[in-house]
Order: structure tokens, then sequence, then C-alpha cells
């Protein structure tokens, strides 16, 4: 699918999730060129296959318009090893570990490619052209299959000590609660993701509580919302405790950093169905003076996020720009 031209500087994104794979190619401040490939690797190596082959249409699309890759960037889910460019482990795609992602993206291209957190890739794209641009304190839940965040502090990109900052999903949130994929129990993303929505959905349904919902239309939070939107009690309750939950962590986060923006984007949030809860709860649980200015939003990139905080991550470190803090 084509949405511009392709013009002379040409840079890549790639935004990996649970589900799809989205490929970009951005050209002009604008996807100049996408593809979305279903996710169904079982292994690393049908991973890289996978990758590769999305890197190749984008390679085969950039060349017919008469001009290359000049670098990419790659968004992925979980634990990334920034300078090795290595996706140490993603808790929701079991079989894949410690993939050298970077090098397998620059060999297909002839280019340089960076490997970062996708939901900090997210928050790039709105930092740099999207909610948050002149916000300098920033933090971003990304709630989707799981539950991702992103920091940005004094106006760059804060991912901490070894590279991990901004794991909101994994804030231990309920004593002896679920097992998560990272291998704890309770994190925030068993009971705030879409994933979790389904659980509570699931659950409830099993011990007979009431709602228009059939077992298999527990199987997607997407269609939960629906749900909600039509009056469901159970579906709204679901969302309803997924945002409290979100809430408590921003609450959490907004105490600890005093940020002056707090961002909600991710394929559920997208529902319309969490921020004013979350919004609710965390100025209940916030310290009043650190609330006060505090600006909430939704994303503007929405499905494309990911993707585009990619492309523009990597065409400011190929200008040589400052995006990480000190």
């Amino acid at each position: 699918m084509k949405t511009s031209k392709l013009a002379t500087r040409t840079v890549a994104g790639v935004d990996i999730g649970g589900t799809k794979v989205t490929f970009i190619l951005w050209s002009g401040d604008a996807i100049a060129h996408r593809v979305v490939l279903p996710y169904g690797a079982r292994s690393s190596r049908e991973f890289s296959a996978l990758i590769l082959k999305g890197m190749g249409d984008l390679c085969l699309r950039a060349k017919g318009a008469g001009t290359s890759i000049m670098g990419t960037g790659i968004g992925c889910a979980g634990m990334v090893d920034q300078k090795s460019g290595v996706l140490l482990f993603p808790p929701n795609m079991p079989g894949v570990r410690d993939v050298a992602l970077a090098d397998i993206v620059s060999g297909a291209t002839g280019a340089p490619a960076y490997l970062e957190n996708d939901a900090n890739c997210a928050l790039f794209a709105e930092w740099v052209s999207g909610v948050a641009v002149g916000h300098r304190n920033v933090v971003m839940f990304s709630v989707g299959t799981g539950v991702g965040g992103a920091l940005i502090t004094d106006g760059h990109l804060y991912v901490g000590c070894h590279g991990f900052a901004g794991e909101i999903g994994h804030l231990p949130m309920v004593e002896r609660g679920l097992k998560c994929g990272c291998g704890r129990h309770g994190c925030l993303e068993t009971v705030a993701s879409g994933t979790g929505i389904e659980r509570y959905v699931t659950s409830a349904l099993a011990r007979g509580s009431k709602s228009l919902m059939m077992m298999e239309d527990a199987k997607s939070a997407r269609t939960i919302s629906q749900f909600a939107h039509n009056g469901d009690l159970l579906a709204q309750q679901a969302f309803k405790r997924a945002a409290r939950y979100l809430g408590r962590a921003a609450a959490a986060l907004i105490n600890t950093l005093d940020p002056d923006m707090v961002v909600l984007g991710g394929g559920v949030a997208e529902s319309g169905l969490l921020m004013d809860e979350m919004k609710r709860v965390a100025q209940r649980r916030s310290l009043p003076l650190l609330f006060e200015d505090i600006e909430f939003a939704m994303a503007h990139y929405r499905n494309d996020a990911g993707a585009v905080g990619a492309a523009l991550l990597a065409d400011q470190l190929l200008q040589g720009k400052t995006v990480y803090s000190a």
C-alpha cells in the first residue's frame, strides 16, 4: 500500500508484535509503502525468515522507485540489547530468543540497522511528531497483547543502565496473581492487557456470570470491546478493571518521575474504554501537586506508531543526533 512517493531520503521501520509484523518505508515525512505480515513463527529460525521476507519486499519497492534504504529502525516487544542489536527475550513470542536482528536486517539492506523496544519506538514517534511534541518528560503506556511502556526524561529517550527501562507491563500489581510471560506472577500485563481482559472474561463466563458473550467471544479483546460499547456489563467490567490497574501504575510513575504527560496507545487502548477510568484512578492515587499540571493524551499514530517511531529513530541516529539520555 502506497501513501506517498519515495523521496531521496528513505529509511525503513519495522514493528514486531505478537500477532503481526509491520514494515514501512518512510520518506518525505510520510509512509511511502507498508507491508503487514501475520506473525506465526515458532522458532528463532522461522522468525528470522519472516523478517527477511518483509525486508525483501521493502528493498524491492525502494529499488523500483530508484532509491535505496539508508537505514532501518526495528521495534520489538520485550527485552532488547540496543548496543549489539540482539533481541534477547520477547515474553509473548515463544520459541524466539537471542536473535541478532540488527545484523540480519543490515545484511538484507546493506545499510545500518538499529534495534529498540517497540514501546520506546512508539513514544519516540509521538515525541518527534505526535501528541508529545514539546514535552520533556513523558510516560507512555502501550496496551495491546501485552502492556509496554516507555519514558522520555529531560528531552531524551530513557532506557536505563541495562537498556530495559520502561518495562511498565511487568510492574508487580497482584499478590499471588496469574503467571506472566516473563515468568513472574501478578505483573500489570496479566490484568491490564488484551490477554488479561480475555482471561478475565473467560474465567467469569466459566463461573456462570451473566453476559451476552459466548466463550468464543472471550478470545478477542476487540470483540469484548464491541460488547462493552453495546452495553454488556461483563465486558464493561473487564475493561474497567484493566483501566483501574493502569491507573494505579500511572500513579506510581507520576509520583516517581514527575512527568508532564502520560500517553496511552496500543490496539486495546483504541477501544476508548480505558482512558477515563485510568485517569480517575491515577488522580486519586497521585500526589496532588504532581498531578496538577499533567496532561493525559491518546497516541496519535495508533497502529503505525511502532513502525513510524522505529523509522524516525533510525533517521535521527543516522544524522548523528542525540537520542538517548546520558
